[in-house]
């Protein structure tokens, strides 16, 4: 069964669970802007002419789209109907939605949710503007619950592909710690990364994030041709690739021995300790039926309580067909998080956990390590680091 057969089938299932009668993603030229919920409705198809995929609770897959695109969604296998259309698609619409007879319409909008939330201001007004009249108009709901239950609930190809990228991203870390050199850049040890990728064709789930030494800037910037690798530095390393269209997203930290070194300074094994410590804390907590923010705040408080600088981010995201896969956040209740931190986890949901201190003198201490979850709690899928990586030079 392909994978699309198995997420659609499980998106009805979804749908009775959370009481919602129809499912609607409305999309159009989908190659300028492809809905993110659209990786589990269409394979490799893409849609040119305003599209309607419906799914519905008593288990009807019905696409329309214009008529150029019925044959490759034909192919798929998938859909029990497919309307071809010419000069508008509002007929076949209103005519689906009054055979169904919805009482709640999901559309693919979400506050919080960038995973769930591809419809475009425009189609909005198209939409709305189509169910004017009707009684459709009021029965729209978003698709975030349903999107994040679709996306965290991992059927076994998808936590196949994971670990597929996942067991390439763990070569890439160490293929870099191997080919380290003094006088290296930071963007020298990106390209071997890149290289990497390139050699084992796949594509990076983000670009490789470098941090050498105590000037680095930690973030999402690009590596800097003015940081040079020396020793007493530490590495960090944050590197992920995709396979067949799912995400790794992992860090490894490395640390360059000064002359006569055998061991780092206390200052930095501690750090690295407390690091340790904290993800271990957020692993314990981790567990279907808890809160997001219930297992950041366990890990959250071992860095305060340590006496470092709380972290400025959440302590996990969920992986899968993006490497910031939405619903669920392992995150601290700030605004700028919404509704996700509240969201409560669920068995088979794929979560990075990730924190950093910074060690003065020395660099930015952080590991991230990706896990599933389990009926008992969680399991690590990468290889855990847990001790820090000593590079002699």
């Amino acid at each position: 069964m392909s994978l699309t057969e198995q997420k659609t089938d499980q998106a009805i299932e979804i749908l009775n669970e959370l009481g919602i009668d129809l499912w609607l993603t409305y999309v159009r030229k989908t190659s300028e802007i492809h809905d993110p919920a659209l990786y589990f409705l269409l394979e490799e198809s893409w849609l040119t002419w305003q599209s309607a995929i419906i799914i519905t609770k008593s288990g009807r897959k019905i696409a329309i789209c214009g008529r150029y695109d019925v044959p490759n969604i034909e192919l798929m296998g998938v859909y029990d109907t497919i309307i071809g259309y010419d000069e508008s698609i509002k007929e076949d619409l209103l005519k689906i939605l009054d055979e169904v007879k919805p009482e709640t319409i999901a559309i693919n909008y979400a506050e919080d949710n960038v995973a769930a939330d591809g419809l475009t201001h425009g189609l909005w007004l198209r939409l709305t503007k189509m169910l004017d009249g009707t009684q459709y108009r009021e029965k729209l709901i978003s698709s975030d619950n349903l999107l994040a239950a679709l996306r965290g609930r991992k059927v076994q190809m998808e936590t196949d592909r994971i670990l597929k990228a996942i067991e390439i991203s763990e070569r890439g870390h160490a293929h870099l710690a191997n080919s380290v050199k003094l006088g290296m850049t930071e963007q020298d040890l990106e390209k071997i990364l890149l290289d990497f990728a390139k050699d084992n064709n796949v594509t990076l789930s983000y670009p490789p994030l470098i941090n050498i030494g105590a000037e680095t800037t930690i973030g999402h910037g690009k590596g800097s041709a003015e940081i040079i690798l020396k020793r007493g530095d530490l590495i960090n390393i944050d590197y992920g690739v995709f396979y067949e269209g799912y995400a790794s997203d992992i860090q490894r930290l490395h640390y360059v021995l000064k002359e006569g070194e055998e061991s780092p300074p206390e200052i930095v094994q501690s750090a690295f300790n407390t690091v340790m410590e904290a993800i271990s804390a957020g692993a314990d907590k981790l567990k279907p039926g808890v809160k997001g923010w219930e297992v950041d705040i366990v890990a959250r408080e071992v860095i305060i309580d340590a006496g470092y600088i709380e972290f400025k981010h959440a302590l996990g995201h969920q992986i899968g067909r993006n490497v910031h896969d939405g619903g669920c956040l392992l995150g601290p209740r700030w605004e700028k998080y919404g509704q996700s931190p509240f969201k409560t986890v669920e068995e088979g949901q794929i979560f990075t956990l990730e924190l950093h201190v910074f060690v003065e003198n020395y660099g930015f201490c952080s590991v991230e390590e990706d896990v599933i979850v389990t009926k008992e709690g969680c399991k690590f899928l990468s290889d855990r680091q847990t001790e820090l990586n000593l590079i002699k030079l």
